[in-house]
């Protein structure tokens, strides 16, 4: 129980701002925000008390009402906050001027969810890949910064690049940013020769919300071994498993990183060579958590990022994943709704000889 204790006393603790001009819309911040804890979680931070304000018209200098800052600041120091994380992008001039009020860190959304991709950056090329995120999107920061960088000293929105790499000018960081571009651009060029060896077999590419159960997938068509974590972004690099369709068919199938609401544009370009899975696959199986209570939104929200990246009128297969988990209505009203998608359970097994048989009269309707 101590242990537990030191181990929560640890953790930052954060006060998170929501903000909306309409009242009729608080309740789709309240969703937001709720979304906003749990990548807070996964970064490694605890959630102290959630604040939304309605205002009809933003602050230029401190997006909210100075004296709704001003009271965020009491706040502050009653439950003894150590960071403030906004549900909306901020400019620098606001992150600097709310900072001079409250006398503690203040991050963005968009802040959030690099430092957590630097979290899980396991592998060279994803490594890179969120160093260039998280360098792109400082840079338009620096000004006026100097080479003052105390308010970068650790903690939930400063992991990636590294301290010392931080402390460079903004020239220096543009070189970063060109080598970083350059060794990206042999990965993919690399990864390309490989994807060319591999022609003779169809491509799926295996897509979806955050934490939807997209590894899961490819691990029960496949019977691999890849990670599967209860939190968001455990998978940032693209892995392809061969899949094998009796009577003697071969698939690849690509398990994908997963995304997002609001992901930012930054990020996805930079991702560009784990995406190219995405681009160059013949199907997309878009995976669903149906246990998500706003799972309609994540299917418009990965319809909206497979449009970005221009291949939304590629042919899908809707999966709705976590069955095992819903009542009977529940999965009767799925049925009605989606009557072309699949209804599984990646980890129980269920419907999955199914998604097989779809394959096979998909690819090999002659077999």
């Amino acid at each position: 129980m101590r242990v537990r204790e030191q181990n929560l006393k640890q953790k930052e603790r954060v006060l998170l701002i929501g903000i909306t001009r309409h009242r009729q819309k608080r309740w789709a911040v309240m969703e937001s925000l709720e979304e906003l804890a749990n990548l807070t979680k996964t970064a490694g931070g605890r959630v102290i008390e959630s604040f939304i304000q309605i205002k009809q018209r933003y602050n230029p200098s401190t997006l909210l009402g100075i004296g709704k800052v001003k009271d965020i600041k009491r706040i502050c120091q009653e439950l003894d906050i150590d960071l403030l994380i906004f549900d909306t992008d901020l400019s620098p001039a606001q992150i600097r001027n709310i900072e001079a009020i409250v006398g503690i860190r203040v991050i963005d959304r968009t802040a959030l969810i690099l430092d957590i991709f630097a979290k899980h950056a396991r592998t060279k090329e994803a490594r890179l890949q969120v160093e260039l995120a998280q360098l792109e999107y400082r840079l338009p920061r620096l000004i006026g910064l100097g080479l003052e960088y105390s308010r970068l000293g650790g903690g939930i929105g400063t992991r990636g690049p590294g301290e010392k790499k931080l402390e460079i000018d903004r020239r220096r960081i543009k070189q970063r940013i060109t080598t970083l571009k350059k060794a990206l651009k042999k990965i993919e060029k690399s990864k390309k020769i490989q994807r060319k060896a591999r022609q003779g077999f169809p491509k799926i590419a295996v897509v979806g919300y955050t934490n939807a159960g997209k590894s899961s997938l490819v691990n029960a068509l496949t019977h691999a071994h890849l990670l599967t974590a209860n939190y968001l972004f455990s998978t940032l690099d693209s892995n392809t498993k061969l899949l094998f369709i009796p009577p003697h068919h071969r698939l690849l199938i690509s398990d994908t990183v997963g995304f997002l609401k609001n992901l930012p544009h930054n990020l996805i370009a930079s991702f560009h060579a784990t995406l190219a899975e995405v681009i160059e696959s013949d199907l997309l199986m878009h995976i669903v958590d149906t246990t998500a209570q706003t799972f309609e939104q994540h299917i418009t929200t990965v319809n909206n990022v497979l449009e970005q990246i221009g291949v939304n009128e590629k042919p899908k297969l809707l999966i709705l994943n976590k069955i095992d988990r819903l009542f009977k209505e529940e999965k009767e009203r799925l049925k009605r709704k989606y009557p072309k998608a699949f209804l599984v359970s990646a980890t129980q097994g269920i419907g999955i000889d199914e998604v097989k048989l779809y394959l096979r009269d998909y690819f090999y309707p002659k077999s």
